[in-house]
């Protein structure tokens, strides 16, 4: 009586390799994901990971797609290798996806700003900025004719406030939106004056490097404050940087409402604060 033949040995090689690919795939982008977010490895050595990881996924689902045909044909073991292996392959695939409509209706620029005719620099920020990140100088007319059509509302602030109270709710509004701020350069007593303030962001989930510059401009009476936000890599920024110049335009002026001006140039709580005293 002829021995039963062992099911492993009627599994197609394509269906093993389905598997080992697909979950190889996912370990790609989970490691890529986890170094790049805790131990900041180059971001250029974690999108190659992730775009290996992809290209892995695709070779899965072909694999799967061989083995398929083959265990529909001859009845052949290994159906569930290729169901895990393409639901693996599927979702180290599919979660870029969602991001391909933004990628569509949103204009591929990495750097916006308040002001395009004259941006706010970036001084130590250049400097942190490695060879292979973009180019910490604004690009141009090209990226400002880009956001004047997608983001109008972009624009200066201007406030009846000193330029030093300016500044002074500008880092405050940076410090509540947990950026980390690397140069703070405040106006001098000589009007007009100028002060600078630079800090850095990370994406939330995988802590991308962004930019940001914030220049305050005016004399004892009026200011002028000016946002600026770029990404360090990447042709394209997912609106990141328009977020992010809103939510801190939002923010000045929650802390602009939550104040009121001095003639000595000092930030004073409203009565509320004033009653606790």
């Amino acid at each position: 009586m002829p021995l039963t033949e062992d099911a492993s040995e009627t599994t197609p090689v394509s269906a093993r390799w389905t598997t080992r690919i697909a979950l190889f795939s996912a370990a790609l982008v989970l490691s890529a994901l986890f170094l790049h977010r805790l131990f900041s490895i180059p971001t250029p050595v974690a999108l190659n990971l992730v775009k290996l990881s992809i290209l892995g996924g695709f070779i899965s689902l072909a694999l799967a797609f061989i083995a398929s045909v083959r265990i529909w044909r001859v009845g052949a073991a290994g159906g569930a290798r290729v169901f895990v292996g393409g639901l693996i392959a599927l979702a180290v695939i599919g979660w870029p996806l969602p991001q391909l409509a933004t990628i569509r209706d949103k204009p591929e620029i990495n750097d916006l700003t308040t002001d395009t005719k004259s941006p706010p620099p970036f001084k130590k920020l250049a400097a942190a900025r490695a060879r292979d990140a973009n180019n910490p100088k604004y690009p141009g007319a090209a990226f400002a004719e880009a956001q004047m059509r997608a983001y109008p509302d972009l624009r200066p602030l201007q406030i009846n406030r000193s330029v030093a109270e300016a500044y002074e709710i500008s880092a405050d509004a940076l410090r509540r939106q947990r950026l980390s701020l690397v140069n703070e350069e405040p106006p001098g007593e000589d009007f007009p004056a100028t002060g600078l303030i630079e800090a850095y962001d990370r994406t939330p989930i995988w802590g991308f490097y962004d930019d940001v510059a914030i220049r305050v401009t005016g004399n004892s009476q009026t200011a002028q404050i000016d946002v600026r936000s770029a990404s360090r890599y990447g042709a394209h920024d997912l609106g990141r940087n328009t977020e992010r110049i809103r939510r801190i335009l939002k923010e000045i002026v929650v802390r602009l409402e939550a104040t009121v001006p001095t003639a000595e140039g000092d930030t004073l709580r409203r009565s509320s604060a004033r009653r606790e005293r």
